[in-house]
């Protein structure tokens, strides 16, 4: 398997509105990936269509050969975010048990 992240003609729509039109991106294995744009070009839904947390009204989605949804747990996500509680109860080792959470 050469390729691990594949879209084909992928298109998004809220409600009404299109946020991205006819897409498609391969991603093989060992590259690196940048995806830049400004505010609103669609850079946070592109990852969530990659992830399967929006689904596409056309084209189709891969990633490791299957669904988003079936090899989401092999991809490695970290939003942005601007605002956190600093005073949030949790340790970094607590932060890092979480990730061995369902395993032995």
């Amino acid at each position: 398997m050469d390729e691990v992240i594949q879209l084909e003609n992928v298109w998004v729509r809220y409600d009404s509105q299109i946020v991205l039109e006819d897409v498609n991106l391969s991603v093989k294995r060992g590259d690196f990936l940048g995806i830049i744009g400004p505010n609103g070009g669609g850079k946070t839904t592109l990852l969530k269509v990659i992830l399967g947390l929006v689904k596409p009204f056309r084209g189709r989605v891969k990633v490791l050969g299957g669904s988003p949804e079936d090899n989401r747990r092999f991809v490695g996500y970290v939003p942005q975010t601007s605002q956190f509680d600093r005073e949030f109860p949790a340790t970094v080792m607590d932060v890092v048990l979480m990730g061995r959470l369902g395993r032995r």
